[in-house]
């Protein structure tokens, strides 16, 4: 490009500054959005595999409450598929910290081959050592180092262990010490390693075989093939064993796998969508703005080609200026949404995820993106320009007459007479500039359906409080009993405490779709603190002949009211069905449930782990009880929750922040243009004697016809748009879509506010019209 048309370019962009501006802001919002979550998720992506492939993560493992032998592991070791295999005893006990004790999740193992510990410091583990090898979270938060001497306690036995190592294990990456904690508390409480010669009773059962697959290579990113041998394998390994309740666990089910699998896929869908949306805009101004542009330079472009320009060094020169803007944008949103979003996203994983490194990254997708956004900003505007540019230069001198495209099919019936002038005058003006009122709605949609979803999901996240620990779980405690505390000492504190009782186990379901999903049972005791609800929020009962499932699990499962699941039992050989008789909508865990009279109907052991209570439990049992691992209150749990709503709050508010700025940009951008094509009409109305406020009257209708219309459709989509985000923030929680009229009454008086100020802004500069520029020449 020449000198001169550089200069050109630079001179055009500064008189027609608010439709570049609005163009480098679309693609600004782009990337910063897609930034903002890709720079955590290519690290997780890469870190976590890398992670995985280090300490040779487990494909799978089995675990029975009868235990294992060394003789089971001979023999899964000799299957053919299995690569290693390891024996591992898993237990919860306590330990003893300046007075307080806190919960240590114990593991006692042979080798240290499988799902190796990362040794962050002290000296390596090795097969028959003596000593402990800590958390390092834990250590750090409890202020533990290398040679303290800890006291222990497990399985009613007090011991003590020398420090020998501090560590990090990739199977403890998102940890839950039991089923009482709703989100990760890192640090709050541990686990630990020692050779299965210091377990500090008579005799150690191993609970658990880990093991490591031949043929499955990848470790975070499975594909169907390794998915498939992993099944195979699992029933060779049933098919060996004469153990009954064997249960088989995924290394994708495994928690930590499919918490942060979860977190990637959220931040994908969410990395996608707005940019798309975002670059829609920015084309569609692209065609605008070059379209206009070029329209204007009619006269610049046919001297251009007489004094011998190049036809290529004109396309060049015009798409040239929606490039430069494009990636100008481009690069500072991605620039933006590292430093800021990006940053606090990051913050918040580190909340939730432990990882021996887990820096933020740039992935090559971002710079696919920009160079696809420049692509895509060329073509638009090669297109948009080339029936102009591609004429002769003679041709392209001689002004082109104005369109007297009319209102087409309306203006020849019998309501067109009715009308008023000035709206005939917009149905016209909307007629002949369809691209511009096109580009203006979808605009103004985006707008209100960001403040929607914004508003909604706001309100939502809020509503959850309310749901779960008021409307569905209203107990003011709930006591969490160790796995082996028979059934009669559960009774007895049911009845001091007043409290309905419930069994929770996570195990195999299985439905219509191929395989089986690792999802909750829940089975419940006479009582009316722990409740359901349906899709429209009312309260359902259980069924007393069949089961009910949640919404997400029926989904995962592929199955609706009248089909039949099947599920296992921890410690069963059988299967067990049962037909599914309704569905209910859950914000925890997915799964299916039903009452205690139909479980035990199935010749099944009702044994109670969990107790629902509005009577006071002292907290202190859970130190001075052996039987009782939690007391957890109402308050706690709220409080957990609302830490996690933190982040929400802040994702909300940046929502909504975008959501204005995409308002004010293209009603603002649109408006200007819409006002420049318009001068000569305005122009001849004000010569036929119309008044200044009766002209800014005109343009307001055509202003709030539009606005409406997009604003309508933006509350719509808005819902939508809802449902599915909600979906997809976390695979195991769900929401009842159901809002108040508010997030639709802010959504409209913001869509509109918004409109009317920018185009009472434009239409004030009716006054100050060029009369005699306006009306000069063909244009």
């Amino acid at each position: 490009m020449s000198k001169n048309l550089r200069k050109k370019l630079l001179r055009d962009i500064r008189q027609n500054f608010v439709q570049f501006a609005a163009i480098f802001i679309m693609c600004f919002l782009s990337m910063f959005v897609m930034q903002a979550f890709d720079s955590d998720t290519s690290a997780i992506e890469k870190y976590v595999d890398r992670y995985y492939k280090d300490t040779n993560f487990l494909d799978m493992y089995i675990t029975s409450l009868s235990g294992f032998t060394s003789e089971d592991l001979i023999r899964i070791k000799k299957i053919d598929g299995v690569k290693n295999a390891e024996l591992r005893s898993t237990k919860i006990g306590k330990i003893r910290l300046f007075g307080t004790e806190k919960k240590l999740e114990f593991n006692f193992i042979e080798e240290n081959e499988i799902s190796k510990m990362v040794l962050c410091d002290g000296t390596p583990f090795e097969r028959g050592s003596t000593g402990i090898w800590i958390d390092n979270d834990f250590a750090k938060r409890q202020g533990i180092a290398v040679g303290d001497v800890l006291d222990l306690n497990l399985d009613g036995v007090e011991f003590y262990e020398t420090v020998k190592g501090i560590i990090l294990n990739p199977e403890y990456m998102y940890f839950l010490i039991d089923e009482t904690y709703t989100e990760p508390d890192i640090g709050a409480y541990g686990y630990a390693y020692l050779a299965d010669n210091e377990y500090p009773g008579e005799n150690l059962l191993y609970d658990r075989i880990v093991i490591d697959a031949k043929d499955v290579n990848n470790q975070f990113d499975l594909d169907d093939t390794d998915k498939a041998l992993l099944s195979g394998l699992r029933e060779s390994i049933r098919d060996n064993l004469s153990i009954s309740g064997v249960e088989f666990v995924y290394k994708q089910n495994q928690s930590g796998f499919d918490a942060i699998k979860g977190d990637l896929e959220s931040n994908n869908t969410l990395e996608t969508i707005f940019p798309a949306l975002f670059i829609l805009i920015a084309l569609l101004g692209i065609m605008t703005t070059m379209t206009r542009l070029v329209t204007k330079q009619r006269t610049v472009i046919g001297t251009l080609k007489a004094i011998g320009f190049g036809q290529m060094a004109i396309y060049v020169h015009y798409m040239s200026y929606p490039v430069l803007i494009s990636v100008m944008g481009s690069i500072l949103g991605a620039a933006a949404g590292w430093w800021t979003l990006g940053k606090y996203i990051h913050v918040s994983m580190l909340d939730y995820y432990s990882l021996p490194k887990f820096d933020m990254d740039v992935s090559y997708r971002i710079v696919l993106m920009i160079v696809i956004i420049s692509v895509m900003a060329a073509v638009t505007d090669y297109f948009s320009c080339k029936k102009l540019l591609s004429q002769q230069a003679s041709t392209i001198l001689r002004s082109e007459a104005p369109s007297a495209t009319g209102a087409g099919l309306l203006e020849k019936s019998r309501i067109w007479k009715k009308l008023s002038f000035a709206t005939r005058w917009n149905i016209r003006d909307i007629n002949r500039n369809r691209l511009r009122t096109l580009a203006a709605i979808i605009g103004i949609t985006l707008c209100s359906q960001l403040t929607l979803t914004a508003f909604g999901a706001n309100e939502l996240w809020k509503r959850t409080e309310s749901w779960e620990y008021n409307e569905l779980t209203p107990a003011l405690y709930t006591i969490g009993f160790s796995s082996d505390t028979d059934y009669e000492t559960v009774t007895d504190y049911a009845h001091r405490y007043n409290g309905q009782m419930a069994m929770s186990m996570q195990t195999e379901i299985y439905g219509n779709g191929d395989g089986f999903q690792l999802l909750d049972i829940t089975v419940l005791d006479e009582g009316n603190l722990f409740r359901f609800q349906n899709e429209q929020g009312e309260y359902i009962s259980l069924p007393g002949n069949g089961i009910a499932i949640s919404a997400k699990a029926a989904e995962r499962l592929e199955v609706k009211v009248g089909d039949f699941v099947r599920f296992k039992v921890p410690g069963q050989k059988n299967d067990y069905e049962g037909r599914v008789v309704t569905l209910y909508k859950t914000p925890g865990s997915q799964g299916i449930s039903m009452t205690r009279g139909y479980y035990e109907s199935l010749n099944l052991k009702f044994l109670p782990n969990t107790i629902y209570t509005n009577v006071t439990v002292p907290e202190s049992y859970v130190n001075t009880r052996e039987e009782v691992v939690s007391v957890f209150s109402k308050d706690a749990y709220i409080e957990s929750l609302r830490a996690n709503s933190a982040r929400v709050d802040v994702e909300v508010i940046y929502m909504m922040v975008v959501a204005v700025i995409i308002g004010v940009v293209v009603m603002y951008n649109l408006g200007v243009m819409s006002f420049i094509e318009k001068a000569r009409e305005i122009a001849t109305l004000k010569v036929l004697g119309f008044s200044t406020n009766k002209i800014r009257w005109i343009l307001q209708q055509q202003n709030i016809t539009v606005t409406g219309i997009g604003t309508i459709l933006g509350i719509v989509i808005g819902y939508r748009t809802l449902g599915f985000l909600m979906g997809q923030l976390d695979a195991d929680s769900d929401f009842i879509i159901k809002l108040s009229p508010i997030p639709a009454i802010v959504a409209f008086v913001v869509t509109f506010l918004l409109s009317l100020i920018v185009n009472g802004l434009i239409s004030s500069k009716v006054k100050d019209i060029n009369m005699v520029e306006a009306l000069k020449g063909v244009e």
